[in-house]
């Protein structure tokens, strides 16, 4: 596998493939590295910011609106929409945005290109899965150890990358011993369901789409990976008294939409689609997977991301070793 020579050239490769709309990106050039878990600035007022949030296509937008938890909320907000991880940490590490969720393999990225953004909180799934390793309809794999020589299609920089180098370590195989193509979802779908690639390594919804089309996921989830996603600010944002008290009042409506979630998934699911434009039957199963806890980024969490990361350095996919407690900003949820 070849070098990267800067994560910032791979996140300008991700967003070159329409990551991000009404949105700019860029890395900061004041990145700064830190010297392990810090504090955010305290005693701001939320009423004087507009709250710049990053989403996906993850349903967070819809969530937080079915649930009533942006009801009264004393700032605005400002929505950006993005197709993938990588690009979040991008924009939030050049102050283009304040806050977004990502998986657990992009604020890596993100580090080892001293992109200058925290992470604030975690997300962490009920069924300890984000990624799934799909195959399509028809197909004769039934074991991942028998992708050897075939190809998959992948994420840069996304948990189902990182996902894809901790199984393939597992199962005994290199990098070098299959073909990772690297697009980013939308294109992923199209090479999977025309047959251009023989694997897909993806998370909901697109699991649940590629599901609805045949398709059968033959690994995902523990030991490969915990079910971790972090939310993630700008490192500015989070230094700013007033910008860190929206933060922190944003993070609390974002559990309280999920605490909602699990005893109303049909609701989100419905709300999801009606936003997405996808279908009901695709987000009504993927909602199920997508429920989860969020809280401080725990001892447990670090652990397995620093894991993770040191994974990463050892397929040279990062330019340098990640401390990724080095890049946790507490206090916040």
């Amino acid at each position: 596998m070849k070098h990267l020579k800067t994560t910032s050239a791979l996140i300008a490769s991700a967003l070159a493939l329409g990551a991000a709309t009404g949105c700019e990106s860029s890395v900061s050039d004041s990145a700064t590295k830190s010297d392990g878990p810090q504090k955010a600035a305290a005693g701001g007022d939320a009423s004087k910011v507009t709250l710049r949030v990053g989403v996906q296509k993850d349903g967070v937008r819809s969530i937080l609106k079915a649930s009533g938890a942006l009801e009264d909320v004393p700032y605005k907000i400002s929505w950006s929409t993005f197709t993938f991880g990588p690009p979040l940490v991008e924009a939030a590490g050049a102050d283009k945005i304040d806050v977004a969720g990502v998986g657990d393999t992009p604020p890596i990225f993100g580090a080892a290109g001293n992109s200058d953004f925290r992470v604030i909180a975690s997300l962490r799934f009920n069924n300890r899965q984000d990624d799934t390793l799909l195959v399509p309809k028809g197909s004769t794999v039934t074991d991942p150890k028998q992708l050897k020589g075939k190809t998959i299609a992948v994420a840069k920089g996304s948990s189902a990358h990182g996902f894809t180098l901790r199984l393939l370590d597992r199962i005994g195989l290199k990098p070098s011993d299959v073909k990772l193509t690297y697009l980013a979802p939308a294109d992923a779908l199209a090479a999977f369901s025309s047959g251009k690639v023989d694997a897909w390594t993806v998370w909901h919804p697109f699991v649940a789409q590629a599901e609805a089309e045949g398709a059968k996921g033959i690994a995902g989830g523990p030991p490969d990976e915990q079910g971790y996603s972090f939310e993630i600010a700008s490192t500015k944002a989070v230094e700013d008294p007033d910008r860190a008290a929206a933060l922190k009042d944003f993070v609390k409506r974002l559990d309280t939409a999920y605490q909602w979630a699990v005893k109303n998934p049909t609701e989100w699911a419905d709300a999801w689609a009606q936003e997405s434009g996808l279908p009901k039957s695709t987000t009504r199963a993927a909602v199920p997977k997508r429920l989860l806890q969020l809280g401080p980024v725990t001892p447990d969490a670090v652990k397995f991301q620093q894991s993770l990361a040191d994974t990463l350095h050892k397929h040279a996919v990062i330019p340098k070793q990640v401390d990724f407690n080095d890049i946790v900003t507490q206090g916040l949820a």
